[in-house]
């Protein structure tokens, strides 16, 4: 559940698994979590530092539970003016992500600076990469696309490095790294260059098959961006494959309504509508329809990267 959770959050406008997001376990239910996290700090308020504060307003994000994970947010960031700057820089980065996944992006815009000034000031090089990443998908949701991919190009930088003299940067994560792939491959298709995001989406798809399974969410998620990709790029052999395949990847973990499978689909579907299938493109609009009706597309659907989808050439 944590992963997914995560993942997906980096793809809807978080973009990556948040810094201090690790310090949570992923052997109990998310609901049992926050009831644990938030009885340890109500039941001694004077021992509850900001990072177990940190840990409600993370737990409360990944449930979307906005209000209740602001708050939270505060209490945390309140406390650790005065401890670990690192902390706190995770901490205005995380509040930083939850804002934006609820659109909200004038406020978050700030912290995702302010956090990055606190790295640089440490020269916290990965720090430095995960807030360059987020400012990118912020970036992309205010639809300000070269500013963007130039965010997300020091992303790839940082946490993708290629070159020796990066190598003693610390090691990123394969979802910190395929997000900041992802990140830069939508900011140029974005700006209608879906060719040369190619090359990112090969690698990004090749450190998911290395690290999860052909079903996982981050294969079936850079499947379909690929083959979307290659559609765009006069490539339509291999897009359809992709993108079929990709959907049908994405139904397994996210069928039930999430806004990302959704504007998966209906990209899917204007593919199929433009490319003489438009039998197939009706079944997957009476799918869509059928899905925005459900519960968990009401709570969930927020300002994220599905709405970035939405507005791809």
């Amino acid at each position: 559940m944590r992963f997914s959770i995560a993942f997906i959050g980096a793809l809807l406008i978080s973009l990556c698994p948040r810094a201090s997001s690790a310090q949570i376990s992923d052997t109990k239910t998310l609901a049992t979590q926050i009831r644990e996290q938030e009885k340890f700090v109500e039941a001694e308020p004077g021992k509850s530092d900001g990072e177990a504060w940190l840990k409600v307003a993370i737990l409360r994000q990944d449930a979307a539970q906005y209000r209740d994970s602001e708050r939270a947010y505060q209490t945390a960031i309140a406390l650790l003016k005065s401890g670990d700057s690192a902390t706190l820089a995770d901490a205005l980065d995380s509040m930083g992500t939850m804002y934006a996944e609820c659109g909200r992006f004038s406020e978050a815009e700030p912290l995702e600076r302010r956090a990055l000034s606190i790295r640089e000031e440490r020269k916290d090089l990965r720090g430095i990469g995960i807030s360059h990443m987020h400012l990118a998908v912020l970036l992309l949701g205010k639809r300000e696309f070269p500013s963007a991919e130039a965010e997300a190009q020091m992303a790839v930088s940082l946490l993708v490095p290629e070159q020796d003299h990066l190598a003693a940067i610390p090691a990123s994560t394969p979802e910190q790294k395929m997000t900041a792939l992802i990140d830069l491959s939508l900011a140029r298709c974005a700006r209608r260059a879906c060719a040369t995001a190619i090359p990112d989406l090969r690698r990004a798809l090749g450190i998911a098959h290395a690290n999860y399974t052909a079903n996982s969410i981050p294969v079936g998620f850079l499947d379909f961006l690929l083959g979307y990709a290659l559609w765009k790029s006069g490539v339509n052999n291999s897009a359809d494959e992709l993108m079929k395949r990709g959907t049908q990847e994405l139904s397994t973990q996210l069928g039930w309504g999430h806004p990302t499978y959704i504007q998966v689909l209906r990209q899917y579907g204007i593919y199929l509508d433009q490319t003489g299938h438009s039998s197939e493109g009706k079944d997957i609009a009476a799918r869509i329809a059928k899905l925005e009706k459900s519960p968990d597309f009401a709570r969930l659907k927020s300002n994220d990267i599905s709405n970035v989808l939405s507005q791809l050439p």
